[in-house]
């Protein structure tokens, strides 16, 4: 019978188990909530780290910056303190696919101008990676180099470097657009429509490739890993391919070099779409190592901005950019907005490290 004794002594101690089960159940569930957004703000704090982990990009040799003037870049020593090598040493942007920027051999003509000026021998090296190529610029090893537009503020702060010019235009007028392409057949046409979808960007170092279009899609709400998926190529012109051959959903590049392929015939303006296109940045700039001798300083400089293209190497080298000579390029102005977006980048890096999530073991 239902209300024997044994009957209520088996409900007794049923209650006794099921409501602290009960119990827990609530607390779990209650908590479970705040379990979950603490997992989700430790992937996004992994998924940023990872992304931005490989950002910076650190020197072995040491530097003084000195800068009393305030116009950013590194004073020169005096007179006695500079270096005056029995041969120069160029080196264009570390890393640079041969394919896409020219190589060693769209320089000749340039370098045959620079010896000739300067009185000494003038050779090329080349460089995987940035931080050895500017390692060697403070040795004393590099002399004259060319740098992205990302990795020019590095250059400047960290080794000495003093920017000359830029690749310009006839009338003097310089610089690029980040562009933000998809391939020709994607429905994409708006921010909110990457979700789900997978980019690609240049290196770390790539100001359109990669530090501005990340900018800017945090700017939009979207984050790598919870929002999309991302990869880099290691150049534009493999980013610019991949988008072409559906290998991305979406990748930023520079407009410039997006211009050299579809000048090259490699592409087809047909062949993508712009999602977006930003401000225009400075292109990649030319200077020289800050500790050089007056005299070469000063002759390097004449040699790079009178340099004329017309039936060149270098002509060659940047047909179908539009841009026709080097111009000059004032650092503290002109890479005013590419240091806003390293320091954009930098606060997320440190946001991320910083976080609670970030923290958790």
């Amino acid at each position: 019978m239902s209300d024997s004794p044994a009957s209520a002594i088996s409900l007794g101690r049923l209650l006794k188990v099921l409501l602290p089960v009960a119990l827990v159940a609530l607390v779990v569930n209650a908590m479970l909530p705040s379990y979950e957004k603490a997992a989700q703000q430790q992937l996004e704090a992994d998924m940023l780290d990872r992304l931005l982990g490989p950002q910076i990009t650190t020197l072995t040799e040491k530097f003084e910056m000195i800068d009393k003037d305030g116009d950013l870049v590194c004073d020169p020593p005096a007179d006695d303190q500079c270096q005056d090598p029995e041969r120069l040493v160029f080196s264009y942007i570390a890393g640079a696919n041969p394919d896409a920027e020219g190589g060693p051999g769209a320089w000749v003509d340039l370098i045959a101008a620079l010896s000739e000026t300067t009185g000494k021998p003038v050779e090329y090296k080349t460089f995987e990676k940035l931080g050895d190529q500017l390692d060697a610029v403070v040795r004393g090893e590099v002399h004259i180099v060319g740098l992205s537009t990302g990795a020019a503020s590095l250059a400047v702060a960290e080794a000495g470097v003093t920017p000359v010019c830029c690749p310009g235009n006839s009338d003097g007028s310089w610089g690029y657009t980040m562009k933000l392409l998809t391939p020709a057949k994607s429905p994409i046409t708006q921010f909110a429509q990457l979700t789900g979808k997978k980019l690609g960007f240049v290196d770390p170092n790539s100001n359109s490739g990669f530090k501005a279009a990340l900018v800017l899609l945090l700017k939009e709400g979207l984050q790598p890993e919870r929002d999309y998926q991302w990869g880099f190529t290691g150049g534009h012109d493999t980013s610019i391919k991949d988008i072409v051959a559906g290998e991305h959903d979406a990748a930023p590049v520079a407009s410039d070099l997006l211009a050299r392929l579809v000048a090259e015939g490699q592409v087809s303006e047909s062949d993508f779409n712009v999602l977006y296109e930003s401000e225009r940045f400075p292109p990649a700039l030319i200077g020289y190592a800050h500790n050089l001798t007056p005299a070469l300083r000063e002759a390097i400089r004449e040699t790079l901005l009178g340099f004329v293209w017309e039936g060149t190497t270098v002509g060659e080298q940047f047909a179908g950019t539009g841009a026709v000579k080097f111009v000059p390029i004032t650092y503290k102005d002109d890479w005013a907005n590419i240091r806003r977006i390293d320091y954009a980048v930098t606060e997320a890096k440190t946001t991320v490290s910083a976080s609670p999530a970030a923290k958790t073991p």
